[in-house]
């Protein structure tokens, strides 16, 4: 079970949105960089990084992503507005050792296929899950219907998933570990969980449900979860 610390960047900074409200942004730090320094060197395996900006139609953090690619030597997974192959490439080629397709994919998962034949086990599905839908543009609209999504994107092959729970995002009241069984069901890939990790038992519980790693950003800034406390070996 691997913990992947996330940064997700708005405006050059590293922030946290409630439940995706970017009307509810914490701001944690100025320096996005010198963060992703810190959870390498407190034993991170993989960092995500999220463009907000992008995600939302607001701009982007390009260079920011690049400099801390540049600036780690773990892997980082990068996601936030990747609606082409060529922003696929481009997230890739700035250092990204892999590309999250959200919207595009939701949308039409035969871009998965595509993707997936250009750029292999580098690409990571994200399917955003509110009220029982898949959500996309920064999760401001409604996509397909979960149960209908993940056997159409298996069919495309989508080599794994990150799935946020929506209504946890961003609250440290637990992950939906209802989800992650209903999404587990219908799939043989590995499953990212994200959304709602608070400390190390919700880590624990999100591994005995059968997910790949969990991704966490608030629980880790406002410590009531340490990388220490799940690192083993």
């Amino acid at each position: 079970m691997i913990v992947i610390p996330a940064i997700d960047l708005r405006g050059g900074r590293a922030v946290r949105l409630r439940r995706g409200d970017p009307s509810e942004e914490t701001a944690y730090a100025d320096d996005p960089i010198e963060v992703a320094v810190r959870f390498q060197e407190q034993g991170a395996r993989r960092l995500h990084v999220i463009d907000l900006d992008a995600a939302l139609g607001q701009g982007d953090n390009r260079d920011v992503i690049r400099d801390i690619c540049r600036a780690v030597v773990v892997p980082v997974q990068v996601g936030g507005g990747i609606r082409s192959l060529d922003a696929a490439a481009a997230v890739l080629d700035a250092g990204a050792a892999r590309a999250i397709l959200g919207t595009a994919a939701a949308v039409d998962p035969s871009f998965v296929g595509r993707a997936v034949e250009e750029f292999a086990e580098r690409v990571v599905v994200a399917v955003d899950v509110r009220g029982g839908r898949v959500m996309t543009q920064g999760w401001t609209e409604e996509g397909p219907e979960l149960e209908a999504a993940i056997p159409a994107l298996d069919d495309a092959g989508a080599p794994r998933y990150i799935v946020t729970a929506i209504a946890r995002d961003g609250t440290l009241e637990g992950p939906d570990l209802t989800l992650y069984r209903q999404v587990l069901k219908r799939t043989d890939r590995p499953v990212i969980a994200s959304g709602g990790v608070r400390n190390a038992d919700d880590v624990w519980a999100l591994r005995d449900v059968g997910c790949e790693a969990a991704v966490t950003g608030k629980a880790l800034y406002e410590k009531t979860l340490k990388l220490s406390q799940v690192i083993r070996g």
